[in-house]
Parts: C-alpha cells; structure tokens; sequence
C-alpha cells in the first residue's frame, strides 16, 4: 500500500507543469550582461588562523572567570562589620 501511494506521489509530481524561468525575466534584464564573478578568496578576506582564535577566546574567557571569582569573593563577605553587627543586635534585643 505505502509503496502504491509512493508512485502515485511520483506520478502526479512529475505531471505539474514548471513555469520557463525566461518569462519571468522582465524584457529591459534580458539584454543585460551577468555580473562579473569574483574569486570567492578575494570576498572573504585572510583565513583566520584557528589555533590564534583559540588562545584569544581561551584568554578571554580566563580572564572573565577571574572577575567573576573575584566579585564572588566579595559578593560572599559580611555586609556588615563586627561593631555594626553588634550595635544592630542590641537595638532590636532592647
């Protein structure tokens, strides 16, 4: 059965009818040239050397993780000092 469906799938694609790509180029493109092909090298620019790429990231990222490490260490330390622990702990226990 799937295979019958798959040739009448076959069958009627290859009885649609394909418009000709010439008429649907306006008459004022048909005289034109086509444009001049460069060499894809050219477009592109110089190859990126991939182990150079590497070590940026990789010292980019580094550099990242110590700042972030860093603000951790001081995003962990106590907001307040001794004295002021203190002070706020006597006021609320009076």
């Amino acid at each position: 059965m799937s295979r019958l469906s798959l040739v009448l799938l076959v069958l009627t694609a290859a009885c649609t009818q394909v418009p000709e790509l010439n008429e649907q180029i306006r008459p004022d493109l048909q005289s034109k040239s086509f444009p001049r092909l460069i060499p894809l090298d050219e477009t592109l620019g110089p190859a990126v050397i991939a182990e150079d790429e590497a070590r940026k990231l990789e010292q980019s990222l580094a550099s990242r993780r110590a700042a972030l490490e860093a603000r951790a260490r001081r995003l962990r330390q106590p907001v307040l000092d001794e004295a002021e622990r203190t002070r706020l702990n006597e006021s609320v226990t009076e």
